[in-house]
């Protein structure tokens, strides 16, 4: 049984991500969950813990899958391949949040202190990242441009995916994630 957090929560979800954040009024979100008004502030103090609480879940969620792709003992290729391809295809999967976590990145609407919470969720593989960079097998240029091409392909490939339908990233695909950044 899902319980009234959960439907909020979905409903919150669903509407951020083909309305935007700042068009949806908390009024439609307890009428989409269908709740009586005053309840998702029985849950969250304000929209904003609202936001607040889907981003940190969805970081949670979609990194959780990103670590088990994550191997101490592959190559630095390996590791790059199959945590994209996790990411993406997790993504494509959960295209809204997806929506939700472009627009709360590009316009700040989650504050600064989830922002470093969210981010604990994968700093053991920004670790990595940033001992393969020092070790030289990346593109001599500055870590965090290398990050953002990497991070700005996944966006790509998931945007590219979902518009043809398709749920797999293909081998092609990875070789040119790991094409670009590669020294």
């Amino acid at each position: 049984m899902v319980s009234t957090k959960e439907k909020i929560q979905k409903s919150a979800l669903k509407l951020f991500a083909k309305q935007g954040v700042k068009n949806t009024p908390t009024a439609q979100i307890t009428k989409d969950a269908g709740v009586a008004s005053g309840t998702l502030f029985v849950h969250y103090k304000s929209k904003q813990v609202l936001i607040d609480s889907l981003y940190l879940n969805i970081k949670r969620k979609a990194f959780s899958s990103f670590d088990k792709a994550y191997q101490i003992d592959c190559s630095v290729e390996q590791n790059i391949k199959s945590t994209t391809k996790v990411m993406v295809e997790y993504f494509v999967s959960h295209y809204n949040e997806f929506v939700f976590l472009e627009q709360v990145d590009t316009d700040p609407l989650v504050s600064e202190e989830v922002v470093a919470l969210g981010y604990e969720n994968y700093q053991d593989f920004i670790e990595s990242f940033k001992c393969w960079a020092e070790e030289g097998h990346f593109k001599e240029l500055d870590f965090d441009l290398i990050l953002q091409i990497k991070f700005s392909m996944i966006k790509t490939l998931i945007k590219y995916l979902k518009s043809n339908k398709l749920k797999e990233v293909s081998e092609k695909q990875l070789d040119a994630v790991w094409d670009a950044i590669k020294k």
